[in-house]
């Protein structure tokens, strides 16, 4: 077993807090309501990236907290991570249904927090395709991906097929796992499973209500 830092900690601790609170806006308040909520935290954390990047002197928020606190090795100039995640998650909150949205975010959200622990944690044999990945990381990834994907049927009320968001699992795991900015995943994991979903599900799109 492997000692996982007390900043990594903290840093998927904010990590996974909009699964946590956003989850219960998604369900229970009308979609204005969540499209306030969701693109007020993506313009603050589009002007936290937008700071870093061009040297502005000015404190965002809540944005500039969540930086100090989490900001990865490579984000000494930029906040990519979080600026993609919430973009993306305001963007699939306009335009896909509400099941597609609580998956996206709580596969993103959950997934990925579990995956970089316990792949750090266990260690073990690499992915042949990217060395900074482990196996189990990944497997991880998956059985996370694919619990989220069953409890967010479930507070909805949906029927699901088991193989089916078993393929939406394995979609997730393999493009966190693509040897590409670590960032990205915020928009590639989350885009694709409310994609998915949508392709699956049907319903309408930028619809005004749930």
């Amino acid at each position: 077993m492997n000692r996982i830092p007390r900043r990594e900690l903290v840093r998927k601790g904010w990590h996974v807090l909009p699964g946590i609170l956003g989850a219960p806006i998604i369900v229970y308040t009308p979609r204005w309501v969540t499209l306030l909520v969701v693109w007020f935290f993506a313009i603050l954390y589009t002007l936290q990236h937008l700071k870093l990047r061009r040297g502005w002197k000015f404190t965002v928020p809540i944005a500039d907290l969540s930086y100090r606190t989490m900001a990865r090795d490579d984000e000494e100039d930029n906040f990519l991570g979080s600026f993609l995640l919430w973009i993306t998650m305001a963007i699939i909150c306009t335009i896909f249904p509400k099941i597609a949205a609580l998956s996206a975010l709580w596969v993103s959200t959950f997934g990925d927090c579990f995956n970089a622990l316990i792949g750090q944690l266990v260690g073990g044999p690499r992915i042949p395709w990217n060395r900074k990945k482990t196996l189990i990381g990944s497997a991880t990834m998956f059985a996370v991906s694919l619990f989220a994907l069953m409890a967010s049927h479930r507070v909805l009320g949906l029927d699901y097929s088991l193989q089916f968001l078993g393929g939406i699992a394995l979609a997730a795991a393999i493009l966190e796992s693509l040897p590409i900015r670590s960032a990205y995943d915020e928009f590639t994991v989350p885009f694709s499973t409310a994609l998915l979903i949508w392709l699956a599900y049907g319903g309408p799109l930028l619809a005004v209500t749930w």
